[in-house]
């Protein structure tokens, strides 16, 4: 076998186009499936902008907040807040969860929940989300997801024969986003506060930013102008102290559980580069994809850990208007838009209707093969003329002699073969005369079909 890299230890196949045979039907089942996760867990990680500043934002400021670490961060953030909360609210969930746009830019501070007060005009019915909610209902298939891609990764780092439930270590594009679906087990941790069910507008006040408002003094309270809200809807005191530090047990507990899933993630990562005791083979896509989810968790785990030890309590990610931050985010689109060509070009069909980036001599028998189905065979009439389908139809030879005991042809077949040599017997073939069937047609009429 060739390789593109080897040097003994890793090894990367050639890059090859593959996805020729691919039908347009089949190209719209492979990208519904390599966009799902994308969608369901990167653009619903954010509610829409509530704006307090008359200057929308430009789009580079717009692209960090769909960075998968800005949605993780947020996640946590929230289950952080909720812990210290010494008493919580419509105003607290509503104000949490609101993604502020002001002129200092994206603002998700505690802070924001009694200064964007004044511009309510809708608050959540309740301070949780309720049973069968849009938003329960959303946290329930990404958790599933989540749970999924935890499961099918761990049976492919285990070596597990049911290859049906695994992850496809040299994966086509149907999975190359499939991991983030884990960003779902960490949206559980704040999932009973997270609600999109509120309204902030800057026309209730006839201004053109929050800071152009007059600053309520201590204890001034205002009504929202939500008809559903009662005699608890009055406005958060300004100077009231609404939560504990972050040096709260329970604020450092949260913190350090919520990491858990990305440290198990970045750990499965290392180990399918480094592959223990395997023979560290790749394609192109599958390096690919491995290095940005290297690049991805070992950025967040880090950037998140930072922020933690400091104390941050923002809702929105303290670097998110930073360069740094803007060129890690601009790293990872890219990385992500190559390994989404590379995959396009190099999946393929395997025998078993999986899809994979690997020739057949590196990808159909890890995938196909499974405790139900352990064998996978591959036919080539023109390299092994001794091995094909056997069959005892036609019934008789060019001589027109029925054929004996243990005689069959060996049919020209080129695919492959998915099943269980389930024995050890075999028939010994009295001879391997090479026969054509169109010669031999004109004596026994063909009635037979394999």
């Amino acid at each position: 076998m060739d390789y593109l890299v080897g040097d003994g230890q890793y090894r990367i196949y050639p890059f090859t186009v593959q996805s020729g045979s691919i039908s347009f039907t089949e190209w719209c089942s492979l990208l519904t499936l390599c966009l799902a996760p994308l969608i369901a867990h990167i653009a619903a990680g954010f509610p829409s902008p509530s704006y307090l500043h008359a200057r929308p934002p430009k789009w580079h400021e717009r692209i960090a907040l769909y960075n998968p670490t800005s949605i993780l961060w947020r996640y946590i953030a929230i289950a952080d807040r909720r812990v210290r909360a010494k008493a919580w609210d419509k105003w607290d969930v509503a104000g949490t969860n609101a993604l502020f746009w002001t002129s200092r830019g994206w603002d998700g501070s505690e802070e924001m929940i009694t200064l964007s007060a004044p511009y309510c005009t809708h608050l959540p019915e309740h301070a949780r989300i309720t049973l069968f909610s849009g938003e329960f209902v959303k946290t329930v298939i990404v958790t599933l997801q989540g749970t999924q891609a935890i499961v099918a990764l761990g049976l492919a780092l285990s070596g597990s024969r049911d290859s049906s439930d695994g992850f496809i270590t040299f994966m086509g594009v149907d999975l190359i986003f499939f991991p983030l679906a884990f960003i779902g087990l960490v949206r559980l941790f704040c999932a009973f506060w997270l609600t999109d069910d509120f309204t902030y507008s800057l026309s209730r006040r006839g201004q053109d930013s929050i800071e152009d408002a007059p600053q309520p003094k201590d204890g001034d309270t205002r009504i929202s102008m939500d008809s559903l809200l009662d005699g608890g809807s009055h406005e958060p005191n300004m100077r009231e102290a609404r939560f504990l530090p972050t040096s709260y047990w329970g604020s450092r507990v949260v913190r350090a559980i919520s990491l858990l899933p990305i440290i198990g993630l970045l750990v499965m990562c290392v180990l399918f580069l480094v592959q223990p005791g395997g023979g560290k083979q790749f394609t192109l896509t599958a390096f690919l994809v491995a290095l940005f989810y290297l690049i991805f968790l070992a950025a967040t785990f880090v950037i998140c850990s930072y922020y933690f030890i400091r104390g941050e309590t923002s809702t929105t990610i303290p670097c998110l208007a930073s360069k740094a931050y803007k060129i890690y985010t601009g790293v990872l689109i890219g990385m992500a838009v190559a390994v989404f060509v590379s995959a396009c070009v190099q999946t393929r069909r395997t025998a078993c209707g999986r899809w994979t980036s690997a020739p057949y001599e590196a990808g159909d028998f890890g995938i196909c093969s499974d405790s139900k189905r352990p064998d996978v065979i591959r036919f080539d009439f023109n390299k092994y003329p001794d091995f094909g389908l056997a069959t005892t139809q036609p019934a008789r030879d060019l001589e027109n002699k029925t054929l004996g005991e243990g005689e069959f042809w060996v049919r020209n077949f080129t695919g492959t073969c998915l099943g269980t040599l389930g024995s050890t017997v075999v028939k010994h073939a009295s001879t391997l005369e090479l026969v054509d069937l169109e010669e031999l047609e004109k004596i026994v009429p063909p009635n037979y079909s394999l």
